[in-house]
């Protein structure tokens, strides 16, 4: 930091002056200390020559009280702490303390000497004190103490008043210099910084006055001459500095049109960078030569590189490998994309084949186009999407279209179907009553209930597999049913294959139609007897497990928590990728023509959805096959109910109302239950049934659940009115989306689904008959 010159030279004055003043205080300190200590020693050696020469004759005789009195009277000087005594080994003989010492203490000795009464005499004649003087041997010492704080404190005193003397000193002499300086400067330095400033501030028509004094005149006169010449030079200076002010505004305008100009196509060219890296199209550009000069990272990503950098150089037809749709190598004459750079217009095609890093042929949807600069082709610009999931999703599209219509198919004919299959498997039991066993009828009427029989698995096949199967859903235990499966189950399964059944410990209850899961697991064993060799083993397996959120299985959609699984497992020739993936397909079999319908495991996948649950397959060629089923676990509301034995279906009676649009089949019901002792009224539609029911009470209503006009449960609503204790049993083919058939379930009501044998029917029937509650209400 600089200092002014106004204040060094106050400085420098306030440093002399105290320099000055404190040499002088020194120098006085130093005298007066001097002549104080010289005066103590001056009155403390009178004291002990005054002692030495009185004591002297005492100490001769003996007397140390006389001793004692002459020290007492030798103590008059203040600072005097004490006076002794002591023989020449430092014995005290006498000692008198005159005051008490505060501060350090200094002690004198005086020898005391052997002395002749002459000397004596002449000493006292001659100065009237009593003075000692040189004479015989020493034989004792005089000691006189000197208390050295008074001294002290007269000492700090002085320092004291001579460093206030310097201070005033110096303020005063400092006071007189400043005012000195301050004048001086006042009269010719500052009117000089006054000119200066005034000139440096730009007023260059402003001079210095000059000053008495020579250097400070010389000041003046250079700053006047350096003023003059800048004075000489600014109008130059004022029109040089509008030139550039002029030409620098031009450049600064100039510059920024150009930094906008740079900024827009800077902005405009990552605006246009951003899109091509954010599009999920994958965009390419070639030269004429076909080498890749752009790449966009969708391009990279879906041809497996790392970056696009990676692809930029190459020439792209057999970098990419493009070939038809077809799998066929195309050449550069017959491929679009160069056929774009010959013929200079654009080609869009809808599959094609690029290679990828791995070598994998990927189906592609491309567009290429020109790209001109002034009218002449420089290039192509090609865009293109890689279509696999687009694919796939049609294939899966085209699959649920067919099963769609496989549903609707089956939805359409069943209720028709299973009404004539209920006919013909009644009536040909009710012929076969009356034709002798072992005869031709019989046996052909046995031919016609197996052909029934089976069309009626066939159907209810197809409507499992189209999910529109009436199920009838009851608490189930999934070991017990495995268990009791299993027996039949071995029956099928040739006596060279290892069959076995591991269960879980512990009870897993679902909820499920029962002989729907037995159709799930003949299937599933049958599918995997036949694609096993001679030999080999089947293993039926039982689970519990409990899904989380993060399980692949919610995939899905089934809902986290508690599942029952049952797993079907062979040591068969298993199933590569490409059979994996259709084995759900309607019709669709690896066995030979004739050796099977195409439907049984698109059964059991329907049957498995029904139910909520999920399907799973693992299989690889020559490690056999494994087919894993999910179903949703539940809480056991009941004890299990043991199913009474079939027995002989006996003699019936009582009063039963048919209603049955179908003739055929009103017509079966009635023949039936008249056969078996029931007393039967048979009609076709509601109004019928309503009018029978004004004049007759009846025990037991059948009613089928669709019907025009009316339907069955709506019939019973009405008639239960006016017969309260009227039962009901519904039956039905299939009631496509039927709200009486959800009513049915909702309600727990008695329930058969055609086609049924006639034994099935009045077994069911006279269940109903003893049942002592109403069978069937709505609430």
């Amino acid at each position: 930091m600089r200092l002014s010159l106004n204040i060094s030279i106050n400085l420098i004055l306030l440093v002399v002056i105290l320099a000055m003043g404190s040499t002088i205080g020194f120098f006085f300190i130093s005298q007066q200390r001097a002549t104080l200590r010289s005066d103590l020693e001056h009155r403390v050696e009178m004291v002990g020559r005054q002692v030495t020469s009185e004591v002297y004759a005492p100490l001769q005789k003996g007397e140390l009280g006389h001793v004692g009195h002459i020290l007492e009277a030798a103590t008059a000087d203040p600072e005097v702490a004490f006076v002794m005594v002591k023989s020449l080994d430092g014995e005290v003989l006498a000692a008198r303390w005159m005051k008490e010492v505060t501060g350090g203490v200094k002690e004198y000795d005086f020898p005391v000497r052997a002395q002749s009464k002459e000397s004596v005499a002449r000493s006292e004649m001659t100065f009237g004190t009593i003075t000692s003087l040189a004479g015989g041997n020493q034989i004792a010492v005089v000691a006189v103490g000197v208390d050295l704080d008074p001294i002290t404190k007269t000492e700090r005193a002085l320092i004291i008043r001579t460093a206030m003397a310097v201070v005033l000193g110096s303020v005063i002499a400092l006071s007189l210099g400043l005012a000195i300086v301050r004048r001086l400067l006042n009269r010719s330095i500052n009117p000089l910084l006054d000119g200066i400033r005034t000139i440096t501030s730009g007023d260059f028509s402003s001079r210095v006055h000059p000053d008495p004094h020579r250097e400070i005149a010389e000041i003046g006169a250079a700053f006047n001459d350096m003023a003059e010449r800048f004075s000489t030079t600014l109008i130059f200076k004022h029109e040089l500095e509008e030139t550039v002010t002029k030409r620098t505004a031009q450049l600064q305008q100039a510059l920024e049109d150009q930094i906008r100009v740079r900024e827009a196509l800077a902005e405009r060219e990552e605006h246009i960078r951003l899109l091509f890296n954010s599009t999920a199209e994958a965009i390419f550009a070639i030269d004429r030569d076909g080498t890749c000069s752009f790449c966009n990272p969708a391009c990279a990503t879906v041809l497996g590189y790392d970056t696009p950098e990676q692809i930029v150089g190459n020439r792209m037809h057999r970098f990419l490998g493009h070939t038809a749709s077809d799998g066929t190598v195309l050449e550069e004459s017959e491929c679009p994309i160069c056929q774009t750079l010959a013929a200079g217009h654009g080609n869009h095609n809808v599959n094609d084949h690029f290679r990828k890093k791995d070598g994998t042929a990927i189906p592609v949807e491309y567009w290429s186009h020109p790209i001109l600069r002034d009218e002449e082709l420089v290039g192509c610009v090609v865009t293109f999407l890689d279509i696999s999931q687009r694919n796939m999703l049609e294939r899966q599209l085209l699959q649920a279209q067919k099963l769609e219509g496989i549903g609707v198919l089956a939805g359409g004919i069943a209720h028709d179907f299973n009404n004539l299959l209920t006919a013909i498997i009644g009536g040909a039991e009710i012929a076969l009553y009356d034709v002798p066993p072992q005869t031709k009828g019989a046996k052909a009427i046995h031919g016609v209930l197996d052909a029934a029989t089976r069309a009626a698995d066939l159907t209810r096949q197809i409507l499992a597999f189209s999910r529109k199967q009436v199920m009838t859903m009851k608490e189930l235990n999934l070991n017990d049913e495995v268990l009791s499966q299993s027996k039949m189950l071995r029956r099928l399964i040739s006596e060279d294959i290892k069959f076995q059944v591991n269960l879980a410990p512990e009870e897993l209850c679902i909820r499920a139609d029962a002989a729907q899961l037995q159709q799930v697991l003949l299937n599933l064993a049958v599918n995997a007897r036949d694609a096993m060799a001679p030999g080999g083993s089947i293993t039926i397996e039982t689970t519990a497990v409990v899904l989380q959120r993060s399980d692949r299985w919610l995939e899905e959609g089934m809902a986290p928590g508690k599942y029952a699984v049952v797993s079907v497992s062979d040591t068969g020739a298993g199933m590569d990728e490409e059979t994996r993936s259709r084995i759900f397909e309607p019709f669709f079999t690896t066995k030979g023509p004739g050796e099977g319908t195409g439907l049984g495991l698109s059964t059991v996948h329907g049957v498995v959805k029904q139910h909520q649950g999920s399907i799973s397959v693992y299989s690889e060629p020559g490690k056999g096959t494994t087919f894993r089923i999910y179903l949703p676990r539940i809480e056991r509301s009941e004890a299990a109910q043991v199913a009474p034995e079939a027995g002989p279906i006996p003699r019936g009676s009582g009063k039963v109302l048919v209603v049955e649009d179908e003739v055929a089949v009103r017509d079966f019901l009635e023949s039936a239950l008249q056969d078996n002792g029931f007393s039967v009224t048979s009609v076709g539609s509601a109004p019928e049934a309503m009018q029978a029911c004004a004049t007759t009470t009846y025990d037991l209503m059948i009613s089928d659940v669709v019907m025009p006009g009316m339907s069955g449960p709506e019939l019973y609503q009405a008639i239960r009115e006016s017969q309260p204790q009227l039962k009901v049993m519904f039956i039905s083919g299939y009631p496509a989306k039927s709200a009486s058939l959800q009513d049915i379930l909702k309600w727990d009501a008695p329930f058969l689904a055609k086609p049924f044998s006639a034994k099935v029917f009045l077994a069911k029937t006279h269940e109903l008959m003893q049942s002592t509650p109403p069978a069937g209400h709505a609430p």
